[in-house]
């Protein structure tokens, strides 16, 4: 049982999710637990050195799911468009952030993986005040990530089913929010299209940000770099042919106060 235990826990060392914190948490516990890894890695998670998600891929033998390139996942926190998003943290960085990975059995499908990669180019073209904000991509161990911005907040459909009815200038001001950033991604070319409250974050200060571009369409036009910042959303783009966001926008809307 040594032999596993040190074995189990050697992994998670070379993964860079433990230091030396394992010789200070197996002496700590009773002779007859330190060869026992459930007791052992169970000690590292009460002293806040690994989460549970973590401490049960451990105990699977599944470390290497835990690493992707420079990060390291700590937990689950959502599902998106494309993929489970987790809470993960730059190793060099220490800066946490929300990782999309994409599905090891959607990564096989060449469609699927182009989605993804559009995806990824889409995020690449915003920084706005009202869209989470895209920190890295890329390809480990054959699995595409999207690595973002980790706001902590509430989505609005969660906030109106804590709350309830929200007063209508509150309401108003998270439209406007969510019309800015949209706004401001349409000048660049890119389309949402799957606008709605669980899409939407609510973070400290009251700010909505806008989430998931899982969906985004890269409009086929040229558009340029620089454009002068603009406060309103058109009903409909000049090109008739191009959808448009407004239906599930207003239904957005309508939902914070009904």
């Amino acid at each position: 049982m040594t032999v596993k235990v040190d074995s189990l826990l050697e992994q998670a060392v070379q993964a860079g999710l433990l230091h030396d914190d394992i010789i200070a948490a197996r002496t700590s516990l009773p002779a007859n637990k330190q060869d026992s890894p459930k007791e052992v890695v169970t000690e590292l998670v009460r002293r806040g050195k690994l989460t549970r998600f973590q401490a049960t891929h451990i105990l699977k033998g599944r470390v290497k799911a835990l690493v992707l390139g420079n990060y390291i996942v700590l937990e689950p926190i959502g599902q998106g468009g494309m993929g489970m998003v987790f809470r993960a943290r730059h190793t060099l960085m220490d800066r946490t952030a929300a990782v999309k990975l994409l599905p090891a059995t959607l990564s096989k499908n060449p469609d699927d993986v182009k989605r993804f990669l559009r995806e990824m180019k889409a995020a690449a073209k915003l920084e706005h005040p009202n869209i989470v904000q895209a920190y890295d991509a890329a390809c480990a161990n054959g699995r595409y990530f999207l690595a973002m911005e980790c706001v902590a907040g509430q989505t609005l459909d969660k906030v109106v089913k804590q709350r309830g009815q929200l007063p209508v200038s509150l309401a108003v001001d998270f439209v406007l929010q969510a019309a800015r950033g949209l706004a401001y991604a349409h000048q660049r070319g890119i389309i949402h299209r799957d606008i709605k409250p669980s899409n939407l974050i609510l973070g400290p200060r009251n700010r909505v940000q806008i989430l998931d571009m899982g969906l985004a369409r890269i409009v086929a036009a040229s558009i340029p770099a620089w454009a002068p910042p603009i406060s309103w959303l058109p009903s409909k783009p000049s090109n008739s042919r191009r959808p448009t966001p407004a239906p599930t926008f207003t239904a957005s809307a309508a939902h914070c106060i009904s």
